[in-house]
């Protein structure tokens, strides 16, 4: 930024309006460069196994900031530690049973749902889901085939079920 203002001709001084603009637009691609770069920083620091307590202390704030903040957007995946609970955020009716479907196949058990959001826990073991309309005569012809209730989402009924693969 300091390049930008000494190299500027006339050079920028603030000694009036003049260049205040141009010095805000640089300014704020500078800061996009720099939240652009940081982000791609603690995505490396998280795949070389960082957890997000400790980047959460580096960057002096709470590991739940830290994940809020930086969580991959592409996916919308929020998780630490093995068994903890992983959040998928972004779900809705026309992809969340491919969402259910890579994570069933990760070992990921739903344990509920919410607006836009569903949440899993590693298990280990693949898992498979389906989602029906209807009430409790739906919940136990699913139970009766071995399906396991999750929760109820509007006039949804969602069920899950251990699988032998994995």
């Amino acid at each position: 930024m300091t390049d930008w203002a000494d190299t500027r001709d006339p050079p920028f001084s603030g000694g009036s309006v003049d260049g205040f603009a141009e010095a805000i637009t640089v300014a704020h691609l500078v800061a996009d460069e720099g939240r652009a770069a940081l982000g791609r920083w603690v995505d490396a620091g998280r795949r070389a196994g960082l957890s997000w307590a400790e980047i959460g202390a580096i960057l002096g704030i709470s590991r739940q900031a830290a994940q809020q903040r930086f969580r991959p957007e592409e996916n919308g995946i929020l998780a630490d530690a093995p068994g903890e609970e992983v959040v998928r955020y972004g779900a809705n009716a026309f992809n969340e049973m491919a969402i259910l479907r890579e994570e069933g196949a990760r070992g990921r058990e739903l344990m509920r749902i919410g607006f836009l959001m569903l949440s899993f826990r590693d298990t280990g073991r693949a898992w498979e889901y389906c989602r029906r309309i209807g009430g409790s005569g739906t919940s136990r012809a699913m139970e009766a085939d071995g399906w396991a209730h999750v929760a109820n989402w509007g006039p949804l009924a969602y069920f899950k079920r251990a699988t032998q693969d994995r």
